[in-house]
């Protein structure tokens, strides 16, 4: 059976990108949030919705859908209410630990709620919500130490600390590693993901050091594809406590120290906590970034006793099939919207996504 897929997000933004990559048809649609936004930004963002709303309606018609796959965020909203009113099963994913406002606002827009832990069905009525798991791509459960070490050509005698802060780079956890540079290069190796605003900075940075420091760090951007061996490599992550901290690090099995970012209603705050509490991170909170940002790494790479019950504790919350599940439900609905049409018409099973990659 084909299945023909149609991504639908905001225009200009990473999923646009990714999916070009990918070859994945997509279709910009234009819209701003509505939260923590002054008057005047509030209603040009409204009025962006409503035009987004009929942008989306349009874009329906003329793709007809058997089934919506949404993830949340504002983008999908108009999305999703678009699709509610053509009456097109919708299944939304919700990789987080709580429901952020646009799902509060639209779930029961929804066929199901496909979430990632039990913990989560909480917030759902009885029987619309599902625990798939979080879907990750199948690099992060293949990638190996091993393997990792050696794209990066790392020394195997020398421990490696990842450090990221999301698509978008973290500002905070990338002035926390220039401060530190020099000591922390001297017991360890560094793949460092900071986003382009403060590359320069850091290569700078970079350029001062003695060369058999400099040999230790690996300033980067942004990393794709190299993401799952990045984090193969490390013997701990240190990274904002984003929504794919939840379902990545599980895949790959790696201890992490998580700076939870301030923002996006305290959500990285409570995967900081659920990681935590399970035993497989570490949560250092931003404000004492500066006070105990080189000690914290010190003091987990020096216990390996801790470092492997961390590893233990996060490989617990993997789920490989998730994917697999998330399909299957969209299968599922998308079975229940086919009726006998005219083959030209509507002869294969189509998902549409309304939402993109996450957090900075």
């Amino acid at each position: 059976m084909q299945t023909d897929v149609l991504y639908v997000g905001r225009a200009g933004g990473a999923e646009e990108k990714i999916t070009s990559a990918l070859q994945i048809p997509f279709q910009r649609i234009r819209v701003g949030g509505l939260r923590s936004m002054g008057a005047v930004t509030q209603a040009r963002n409204f009025a962006q919705m409503v035009q987004a709303s009929r942008a989306a309606a349009n874009i329906i018609a003329l793709f007809q859908p058997n089934v919506i796959l949404a993830t949340g965020g504002y983008v999908s909203a108009p999305v999703l209410w678009a699709g509610w009113r053509k009456k097109i099963p919708i299944v939304i994913e919700l990789p987080d630990l709580e429901p952020g406002w646009a799902i509060r606002a639209t779930w029961r827009l929804s066929h199901q709620v496909a979430v990632s832990f039990d913990e989560v069905l909480k917030f759902f009525a009885r029987g619309r919500a599902t625990v798939t798991g979080y879907p990750v791509r199948a690099e992060f459960f293949q990638a190996t130490r091993q393997a990792g070490r050696a794209h990066f050509q790392l020394d195997e005698h020398v421990a490696v600390v990842t450090v990221f802060g999301g698509s978008q780079g973290a500002h905070a956890l990338n002035e926390a590693v220039r401060m530190n540079l020099r000591e922390l290069l001297r017991e360890t190796q560094i793949i460092h993901v900071c986003g382009t605003r403060d590359k320069m900075q850091l290569d700078a940075e970079c350029a001062l050091l003695e060369s058999n420091l400099a040999a230790r760090y690996h300033v980067f951007d942004y990393l794709s594809d190299g993401m799952p061996l990045a984090l193969a490599a490390a013997d701990v992550v240190v990274a904002r406590a984003g929504a794919a901290t939840l379902g990545e690090f599980p895949a790959v099995g790696v201890p992490s120290i998580l700076v939870p970012g301030l923002f996006a209603q305290g959500h990285q705050a409570k995967n900081a906590d659920f990681l935590e509490s399970r035993g497989a991170a570490v949560k250092l909170p931003e404000e004492k970034l500066a006070s105990e940002f080189v000690a914290t790494i010190k003091k987990l790479l020096r216990d390996e006793t801790c470092l492997n019950e961390m590893r233990a504790a996060v490989k617990k919350l993997a789920r490989p099939d998730a994917a697999e599940r998330i399909g299957n439900l969209l299968f599922e609905y998308a079975r229940r919207d086919l009726t006998p049409q005219p083959p030209l018409l509507k002869n294969s099973i189509r998902n549409f996504s309304g939402e993109g990659a996450q957090e900075g």
